[in-house]
């Protein structure tokens, strides 16, 4: 029986793709697992899904299979992203992390990533209904500056700055130390999930979030605790590296823009360490982020 991951009807709609591809000549191959991809629902493993494929030819078969058709996921997924443009209402960015994330950890446990999200976000729920009778934007603020840093422990990681897992969510999720956009994002999925007016702010060498509500407005920094920072501490960062001040620095980032740094910074790391093979795998899938021809952030 299929489990509770894929649906009986997908199973056999995988497993025909799966003998189509066996029966096919070389030129169609490609193209069908493509199609194959594009079933397998995005929180699901591709190798739990590959699993619950009936026939046992079809399913060794597949799991021989489960890199390539990780990396059409991943294509299929940062393509939709290219299309809807530069949104940031972020319904789409956990999607797009955890299918960057899959490049490095394909077999990461998608169900038990978002549950810790959920729990993080539960535990920061309480906390506002404990303070409830005074419950203003910037307590709110406070108390999950709290949570996610005096209670989870989520910080920089100053020692290992340019390791690669640093910008991955299963990693940052499971060692709680990331680089400034890879925890940022983490709060932004935690905020989402509470209705938080929570957004990134993409500021050159350092990412950082805003919280806007429209009575309160802060910049905070994830990647040093939490703390909160006004506009003229951002400016003279700025000022202090070689940029000037300009707005474009403080708008709210959108799920395109974050995807598209924290794919660069990757390729960077990936360049430093002379990681070929992840290197050109960061490479194409950055270029399908690109291919709508949106302007670099």
């Amino acid at each position: 029986m299929p489990g509770d991951n894929t649906s009986e009807s997908a199973s056999r709609e995988i497993a025909k793709i799966l003998f189509d591809w066996e029966v096919s000549p070389p030129e169609r191959q490609n193209a069908l697992l493509k199609l194959l991809a594009t079933k397998i629902p995005w929180h699901v493993p591709v190798i739990d899904a590959f699993e619950e494929v009936r026939d046992p030819y079809l399913r060794s078969l597949a799991r021989s299979l489960t890199k390539i058709v990780t990396r059409f996921r991943v294509r299929h997924s940062f393509l939709k992203i290219a299309l809807k443009g530069n949104t940031n209402h972020y319904r789409d960015l956990e999607e797009a992390v955890i299918q960057l994330s899959s490049l490095a950890f394909p077999e990461q446990d998608v169900s038990k990533m978002r549950s810790e999200l959920d729990r993080i976000s539960i535990r920061i729920s309480e906390l506002f209904t404990e303070n409830e009778a005074q419950l203003t934007d910037e307590l709110k603020v406070t108390l999950m500056r709290q949570v996610m840093f005096e209670e989870e422990g989520f910080v920089g990681n100053l020692q290992q700055y340019n390791e690669p897992g640093n910008s991955y969510l299963f990693q940052v999720l499971r060692t709680r130390m990331g680089i400034p956009i890879s925890l940022a994002v983490i709060y932004i999925l935690v905020g989402h999930r509470l209705e938080l007016p929570i957004y990134g702010t993409n500021i050159p060498l350092h990412f950082l979030l805003q919280y806007d509500s429209g009575q309160f407005f802060s910049f905070i920094d994830p990647f040093h605790g939490g703390v909160l920072l006004d506009r003229l501490t951002c400016e003279k960062f700025l000022e202090e590296n070689g940029y000037s001040p300009e707005p474009k620095y403080f708008s709210k980032a959108s799920t395109l823009s974050i995807l598209k740094r924290m794919c660069r910074n990757l390729l960077n790391i990936y360049r430093e360490n002379k990681s070929k093979e992840m290197e050109e795998l960061v490479q194409d899938h950055l270029k399908v982020l690109e291919s709508r021809s949106t302007p670099a952030e």
